[in-house]
């Protein structure tokens, strides 16, 4: 993979290979976006199941969806 540093004052730019610490930080650095990204993914789906949890428990308690929806503020 390559570099490209370009120069803001002159516009001059060089491209070259990655050295071997360049390339060792960048697989850091999109092993650990991934590990973000999945992070992301998984706080949605606790979310929304957390969500579903407390509807079922309400409409068990006998409350109707609009009552529900009301309560959780439309969430």
């Amino acid at each position: 993979m390559t570099v490209m540093i370009v120069n803001a004052a002159t516009g001059e730019t060089v491209e070259r290979e990655r050295t071997a610490e360049e390339q060792a930080q960048y697989e850091t650095d999109q092993a650990a976006a991934a590990v973000a990204a999945q992070n992301a993914v998984d706080a949605e789906a606790a979310k929304v199941a957390a969500r579903e949890s407390a509807v079922a428990k309400l409409s068990a308690l006998g409350l109707n969806e609009v009552e529900i929806n009301a309560m959780m503020g439309g969430v």
